[in-house]
Formats: structure tokens, sequence, C-alpha cells
């Protein structure tokens, strides 16, 4: 670090690329304050910073910034979001938000602000993400205040998050590998390159103002990445190439913006999926006038943090976990809808005990409704913790309840009791596969 340590705002400081500058800088020296929207798991990645709690779609005017600028010296804009949904717009919070950040820097005295952006980022792009993104940069470009435009490629770092993870995931695919087609070609930067970038810029201030491309020399397809995650995870190489065109990522990409609606961030929506098609590429030269060398290759990249059995054993557990919510929704609807169908049968299995058979039947539909509610609950993003905590609480009250009044449903050839032991297993396995970026 050069000179004395700075006052340094961060928005989206619990991010992917956000968390790895504030801790870097908070070791440096530099006065850290984290922006978002979670502050308890920021707080708990990051301890060592200062925290602000806010929603950028409510910081549209830059009034609202004034009392959070008041002593920053320099702003840092990690934030971002890949596709509008139910809780977020990509063109508030990436443009109207920042837009009115920056205007709020102009006139607080702020010296310098450093927006990460995206390789490809224009007005002119295919979808919104890119666009919202370069119409910022637009706006930062025409400020008098200090201002470096960073645009990573394909960021690869040692953890994974959004379109990084679901690389990780493809290339855990068991049997066989997808062979993506109609793709174009894409350039990584490590994460490290994406900090050395900020940490550069924030001690040239003056020297290194102006908008870099963060990229790797090589432009690669998209299966070669996948095939060199493979090959970093530790798995064989697979002998079936399935070949995936337009059309089937296009049905991806259009159920996974359907799950936005329910909150799921999937890093298969359009958006994503239109970025591949286009490809990441941008000019490798300005990453090294930056950084003062070429970008780190892929290759190298990998092999700077070799795999262990975590990162596979994570990479499998996230390609499953779709499969598993899955199977839990199916289970529970099911069982509700099937105790309220037939729902005079399940009380006549309680008829032999001491309970009379209306206590019996009003048992029978509580346990129907309850199944469904968690069912329910299990296909919202917002909601499915809570439910996956009450399916292990349920499952163990029909345990409990079953030894009780009905034990010999632990001889029954079909085993529902012992099932129920799955269940709950499945249910633990999808909480910590839930576990934040």
């Amino acid at each position: 670090m050069d000179g004395p340590p700075k006052s340094i705002l961060i928005l989206g400081a619990y991010g992917f690329i956000g968390s790895a500058i504030a801790h870097e800088l908070a070791a440096a020296g530099h006065l850290i304050t984290g922006f978002g929207r979670n502050l308890s798991y920021g707080r708990s990645i990051l301890p060592q910073i200062k925290w602000h709690e806010g929603d950028l779609s409510r910081y549209c005017d830059p009034q609202s910034w004034s009392s959070i600028l008041r002593n920053i010296d320099i702003v840092i804009n990690a934030s971002g979001i890949l596709q509008s949904g139910p809780s977020d717009d990509v063109n508030i919070t990436q443009t109207k938000a920042i837009i009115a950040l920056i205007e709020a820097s102009e006139s607080s005295g702020t010296s310098q602000f450093i927006q990460i952006s995206a390789c490809g980022a224009s007005i002119d792009a295919t979808h919104d993400f890119m666009q919202s993104k370069g119409r910022t940069d637009l706006r930062l470009g025409e400020s008098p205040i200090n201002a470096t435009i960073l645009r990573p490629g394909l960021v690869i770092g040692r953890n994974s998050y959004g379109g990084i993870e679901l690389i990780r995931m493809i290339a855990a695919m068991p049997f066989f590998a997808p062979q993506l087609n109609g793709f174009g070609h894409i350039q990584c930067v490590a994460l490290s390159d994406v900090v050395e970038a900020v940490e550069r810029a924030i001690d040239q201030p003056a020297a290194l103002s102006g908008s870099y491309d963060l990229v790797e020399a090589e432009a690669r397809p998209v299966d070669q990445i996948i095939a060199q995650h493979r090959k970093w995870l530790g798995f064989d190489n697979t002998g079936w190439q399935f070949p995936v065109g337009r059309n089937l990522t296009g049905i991806a990409a259009w159920g996974s913006d359907m799950l936005g609606w329910f909150g799921w961030r999937s890093p298969m929506r359009n958006n994503a999926i239109q970025s591949l098609r286009d490809g990441v590429q941008g000019d490798a030269g300005q990453a090294a006038i930056i950084l003062g060398r070429p970008a780190i290759k892929l290759e190298q990249i990998l092999n700077g943090f070799p795999a262990g059995k975590q990162d596979r054993i994570h990479a499998q557990l996230m390609l499953g976990l779709p499969l598993f919510l899955a199977m839990l929704i199916f289970l529970w609807l099911g069982s509700g809808l099937l105790g309220i169908w037939k729902a005079d049968e399940a009380a006549a299995l309680l008829g032999w005990t001491s309970l009379s058979p209306v206590i019996a039947l009003a048992m029978v539909w509580g346990g129907a409704i309850a199944d469904l509610a968690l069912g329910f609950g299990l296909i919202f993003r917002k909601s499915v913790r809570a439910a996956l905590a009450g399916t292990i609480a349920m499952s163990l009250a029909y345990l409990v309840g079953g030894t009780i009044l009905t034990p010999l449903l632990w001889l029954d050839p079909l085993a529902p009791l012992i099932k129920a032991l799955a269940s709950i297993g499945l249910s633990m396995t999808c909480l910590i596969a839930l576990d934040k970026r």
C-alpha cells in the first residue's frame, strides 16, 4: 500500500468478487465499509470491516447516499445481479442506483470510483445485464472523478459462484459430458488478478484511470474450459459426448427463468446462456497495462489452488441439489394429497389404537395439510430452509408418533417408518448444499 490508509466503501462486499477485494484491502490496512442487504452473512465472513445495510433499489436518489459517503475516499462497486426477478430489477440496481452513487460521489469529495463491470458490457449488448453495466460505465467515464472501470471475463477463484459454479457442476456430470454447440469463445481471468487490478488502481488513481478489459490472452470454447475443470477436479474423462445445441439450452434457460420467479437464482438463466452464446472476449493487452504483466492463464489459475475432496463433493452436491429438492417436493406434496384423498383409509390404520375415529381422522387431515404446506415451502427460495427444517421435524414426529401408536409399522414390508429416516437424511443434505456462497 502506497501512502496512508484510505476509507473505502465497497458495494457487494460479501459477493464472490467483492469479498475477495474487501479481504485484501482490509489486510492492507485500509478502512473498509461494506454495503449490502444481508449483514448477518457479511459480518460472518468479514467481521473485520464495518457494514452498512441497504437495498440498492432504495438508493436511486443521490441524496440517499449522502450520509454513507461521509468521509469516504474511494468507492468500489462490486455489486450486480444477473437477471431481474420478483425482488430485483437489473436496470434499477445496476444503472439507476449506481449512477445516483456516482453523482453523490462527485459532490461529496470522493476522490476515486472503481467499477467492476463485465467484459462485453455495452448499451448495444444483447441482454439487459450487459446493457445496464454499459450505461453505468458510460456515465462513470464522463465523471470528473478519477474512475477506473474493470471489465473481467469469466472470473475463476478458489470458491465458485455463478458462471464458474455452473462450469464445475457440468464438469462433475457422471458417465457423459455435454458437447455445447453454438456458443462463443470465452476468455477467463483469475479472481486474484481482479483484486490486484483494484489494488494497483488505488495506488495509481490518475495513471490507471480509464477502462480495462481483464482477460487472459487465449479465447477458449466453453467445452475446453469444462474439460480443464473436469481434469482439475480429478474426474475421469467421459466417453460419451452428449450434443447440446441452442434449442436445448434455450429450454433450460426458460425453465431457470421460471424458477427465478420463485426466488431461485440459477446460473443457467437466459442472460447467462446468452452471454455464453455471444462469447466473452476482450483485449488482453489492456489487462497487461493495468497489471503490469499478462493476465494469468486458465491452466495457471487452476494449478494455483489444486482441487481437493471438498471441491469434488461440492461440484457433485450442487449438480444433484435440484434433483434432491424435486424429490422432496414430490414426496411432501404427494404425501399431503394422498393423505387427503385416502383420509378414511389412513385413519383406519389408527382404528385399533385407543384413539377415537374422529381424532384419528383429524390427525390424518392435520398431517396432510402440514405435508402440503412443507411441500409448497420447498418450492420457494425464501422459505426453503425453514421448510427443510420443518420436513426434518415432521419426519421425526411421524417416527415418534408411529412408534407409539402403530409400532408394527416398523415391520411393514413397505417400510414407511424406515423410509422416513432416508427423508431426514435427504433434507439434511439439501440444507448443507444450500449454504451461502
